[in-house]
């Protein structure tokens, strides 16, 4: 009798958590609706004095007059993303003002769909209705902390597929997770950072089927969403990309930071001209230091790769220590160390950033957020308020940036110290007695450690 009353009162807990868990995701939609539609036209918020979302109505425009991009005109941005740019046109017409508005509640939009995703994957994390609606705060403070660029720019967009994809994966939902891939790859380049991490647990899991046909869908899915273009203008497509491969070095960059102190320091001539859209550092060792960021970036990634790799090892159950928590803190270092090592680093890219670090968990949690808020507050005060302070070279801006680009490598530092450690992470939890089962292993395996 008396575990009959216990069953009765276990699921009437649970489902009262339920209520309470659906309640709290959506009060953080409503803050998601009052962040955009009050603080960030007030306050500080309000600097629209350094946007691209004119660059966005132009494209827009002339989708709308009949133009094919690539083939009618040249844009460095890839399908996907042209897609988010028309459909504020379309639903504005042709006032720039309104499109504005559009181009932001769709923003709005992917903002409050990474709320419903952190709340979905936070849940399934810890079953615990409180550390659901820490999450979805932290996710909250970093969106303030980074400023009014987050409804600015289309990054939203990008991450928003990141986070999905990665829910998708670690709840075994493959065939969604690569092909929000293959979409990600066409909106932003960035998301095929993960690709790598998801054929290592593939293999590691023996499901070797997936390892051909995960990243043959997302290549289908990038190649259905480009068809258009590949038929009329395959060379305009491939400009979209090689635009940003021929990119020189960026005022902001981890690697102008250098070359600008040490400016400061020595009178070593560095100077700033404007090309690909952004303002650029020009010395006699900025050629150089573009040859090398590249290589040295891809030799990083692929040392994280084989970190995860050797941590997503057999145990002596003879499983494969793979959680949706490695899934996690890997994404967040492979994005990591594209931001750092590469030669732009544009304020918008630490948008890819936002939804994950929420998710990473251990004993280094609270510090790998804390750095991550640095970064951001330092990055709004950076820009736009003080952005033409270091367009002139001012020296509290060039150091200023050197800190946020030095609290970057230390995040990164900070993300793979921790996987040196014989902690191991609470990962997520399943049922009592449950499992799962992965797909073409045709193996029963344990992939949420609970300790």
């Amino acid at each position: 009798m008396s575990r009959q009353l216990d069953l009765i009162r276990d699921n009437l807990r649970k489902q009262s958590d339920k209520r309470l868990l659906l309640l709290i995701t959506l009060l953080f939609i409503l803050v998601q609706v009052f962040i955009w539609g009050v603080l960030f036209r007030t306050l500080w918020y309000s600097d629209r004095t350094i946007t691209d979302i004119p660059v966005y109505y132009s494209y827009a425009s002339r989708i709308a007059q009949g133009f094919l991009p690539y083939r009618d005109f040249s844009s460095e941005y890839p399908p996907v993303a042209m897609a988010l740019f028309s459909l504020p046109r379309l639903l504005s017409g042709a006032g720039e003002s309104q499109f504005v508005a559009w181009f932001q509640a769709e923003m709005l939009l992917f903002s409050c769909g990474i709320v419903l995703l952190l709340s979905w994957i936070s849940w399934r994390q810890w079953q615990n209705v409180w550390k659901v609606a820490g999450t979805l705060a932290i996710y909250t403070l970093f969106l303030l902390s980074l400023g009014s660029i987050v409804q600015e720019r289309f990054d939203l967009a990008a991450a928003f597929l990141i986070l999905a994809s990665v829910a998708c994966f670690i709840t075994d939902r493959y065939l969604a997770a690569w092909l929000l891939l293959g979409i990600g790859l066409m909106t932003k380049v960035v998301p095929v950072l993960i690709a790598p991490i998801f054929l290592i647990a593939h293999y590691r899991r023996r499901q070797l089927s997936e390892v051909w046909m995960g990243p043959l869908a997302m290549i289908m899915a990038a190649l259905i969403v480009s068809i258009p273009f590949l038929l009329t203008s395959p060379a305009g497509l491939a400009n979209a990309f090689l635009y940003h491969v021929e990119r020189p070095l960026q005022i902001e960059s981890s690697w102008s930071s250098p070359i600008l102190l040490y400016s400061k320091l020595t009178g070593y001539p560095a100077y700033i001209m404007n090309s690909y859209g952004s303002h650029n550092v020009y010395s006699t060792a900025s050629d150089t230091l573009v040859m090398i960021s590249g290589p040295l970036t891809a030799v990083v990634l692929l040392a994280g790769y084989w970190i995860f790799w050797r941590r997503s090892g057999k145990e002596g159950n003879g499983l494969p220590h793979i959680s949706g928590n490695m899934i996690i803190r890997f994404s967040v270092i492979a994005i990591t160390t594209f931001i750092v090592g590469g030669k732009v680093l544009s304020p918008q890219f630490l948008i890819w950033l936002i939804p994950l670090v929420p998710l990473v968990v251990g004993a280094d949690r609270i510090v790998i957020a804390g750095i991550f808020e640095s970064v951001l507050l330092i990055t709004q005060f950076e820009f736009p308020y003080s952005y033409w302070q270091l367009y002139t070279l001012q020296p509290y801006m060039v150091v200023t940036v050197a800190v946020r680009n030095l609290l970057l490598i230390v995040l990164l530092g900070m993300l793979v110290a921790a996987l040196g450690s014989h902690h191991r992470a609470p990962s997520f939890v399943t049922r009592p007695g449950s499992d799962i089962r992965f797909l073409g292993s045709g193996k029963k395996f344990l992939p949420f450690d609970n300790n």
